[in-house]
């Protein structure tokens, strides 16, 4: 078991004072999990100490303090007295032991799980020290692996023995619900942005080509396919038309076979996975959001909804996108956004049609983006409730609870 403090600043006694929140993330950070680096660097009230295992990306999303849990490099005996202390201790394995050790050491106030299979590693940990578990769903983690029954199982003994659960949405509340989760352990915390790193610059479309953008790993529930199909159709009626897709995965190769296929390769720009400040540079550019999520095959969903669509939203960009999960949870449809039937490529090529030939549309839909985001997903608004939650779990009266067999 090593330990390692990544600390910017030393810490003030009144920092210390702070109550202790231990975020737990066992792959810390990839590109794609912004929405948890949002919260992170927000928490005021509370003095947050991030555990991992695998750390990357750590100069795009600082954090103060970041215990690493070892999980590679360890001797067979070091994993032998793991295992041993595991079973001493009614831990499930030697890993689960070594994140009991990193907590026991930061002494947490709380520990927030991010991810339901976090929320099982840590568990009875979290028993054993008797400290409050809050445990945050976000997509497949319910969609994928709500369906199998080893899951269900698991989930339901954290279900009975944590603390709070956090969705982002009506739509994965009734999947915890469906789960078996205690409707009275389930809260509300909505995605949230820094609005400030996303200036309003309503879209105008002035001459040249009308640019579309796709942002998101290249897999089956992010719907590149009926993107690409729906954008064949629209460059046969508006030849001045290009369309940026952001991210990498594994149906590249497919995807870009596809594109051959249609006659479409010429306007399709392949941008890779992109930092941040790339991406909002690119963004920046374009004139209209696409994001056509479906239900992939193994019934993996958003869960939520992409980040995405809050962070185009505020800097004033149309949307078309999919009534799918928690969609139209985040955006305002017939206003700000646009949304059609799930995997229907006439559907969506007619909306964005619609709005190619319509431009004089979208000041209006950028004014009705910006207003609800600044309304509903203000990291600043969002952050201190999830600040006062957790100070209402920290300070709740708690039994003392035997550890989870």
């Amino acid at each position: 078991m090593s330990m390692r403090m990544h600390q910017t600043n030393p810490i003030r006694s009144a920092e210390k004072a702070r109550p202790v929140v231990a975020e737990v993330k066992p792959e810390y950070l990839p590109l794609t999990e912004t929405f948890i680096y949002e919260y992170l660097r927000a928490l005021h009230r509370v003095r947050p100490i991030v555990v991992a295992e695998e750390v990357k990306h750590l100069d795009l999303f600082p954090v103060e303090e970041l215990v690493r849990v070892r999980r590679r490099g360890l001797t067979l005996r070091e994993r032998a007295v793991d295992r041993l202390l595991a079973n001493l201790l009614g831990l499930e394995s030697a890993r689960a032991y070594r994140y009991y050790a990193a907590l026991r050491r930061v002494r947490p106030h709380l520990v927030h799980a991010h991810f339901g299979p976090t929320g099982v590693l840590v568990l009875a940990a979290t028993q054993r020290l008797n400290v409050p578990l809050i445990t945050s769903f976000y997509g497949y983690d319910l969609s994928a692996l709500g369906q199998t029954p080893e899951w269900r199982a698991r989930y339901g003994t954290l279900f009975a023995h944590g603390t709070l659960f956090l969705v982002e949405g009506p739509h994965m509340r009734q999947r915890l619900l469906r789960l078996g989760c205690p409707p009275e352990k389930i809260r509300l915390q909505r995605i949230a942005i820094a609005l400030d790193e996303f200036p309003f610059r309503p879209r105008a479309w002035r001459g040249g080509p009308v640019r579309l953008l796709q942002v998101g790993r290249l897999v089956e529930k992010k719907g590149h396919e009926y993107a690409l199909r729906a954008f064949a159709r629209v460059r046969s009626r508006v030849r001045a038309s290009v369309f940026y897709i952001i991210g990498d995965g594994p149906l590249r190769p497919r995807l870009e076979q596809l594109v051959e296929e249609l006659g479409i390769a010429e306007a399709v720009r392949w941008m890779g996975a992109l930092s941040r400040a790339a991406y909002r540079e690119v963004a920046e550019h374009c004139h209209i959001l696409v994001q056509p999520s479906v239900i992939a095959a193994n019934g993996d969903d958003e869960g939520g909804a992409p980040t995405v669509l809050l962070e185009m939203q505020a800097s004033g960009m149309p949307i078309v996108a999919t009534r799918h999960a928690d969609i139209p949870y985040v955006v305002r449809e017939g206003e700000s956004a646009r949304l059609v039937p799930e995997r229907d490529v006439a559907a969506l090529a007619d909306a964005l049609l619609d709005l190619i030939e319509n431009p004089e549309r979208w000041p209006s839909m950028a004014e009705a983006g910006r207003a609800f985001v600044a309304e509903r997903h203000d990291i600043r608004r969002e952050a201190s409730r999830l600040e006062a939650l957790y100070g209402s779990v920290i300070e709740a009266p708690r039994a003392t609870a035997p550890p989870v067999s």
